[in-house]
């Protein structure tokens, strides 16, 4: 199964979060995030478990 990654700006579109924010929960390690170049990435099973911690039903 193949993993699918996201960067910055597409979690700042699915979650409607400013980019600048989600830097800072990766940084205070609530969102889990890896550095790779010059961008963060996020795999999908971290967003969801971030997801889920929120305390948010997925559909």
């Amino acid at each position: 199964m193949e993993d699918k990654f996201y960067n910055l700006k597409q979690v700042s579109e699915l979650l409607i979060t400013p980019i600048p924010y989600l830097r800072k929960l990766i940084k205070e390690e609530k969102l889990k995030g890896h550095y790779i170049g010059r961008q963060y990435i996020i795999s999908e099973k971290e967003l969801k478990e971030f997801i889920n911690t929120l305390g948010v039903k997925q559909i």
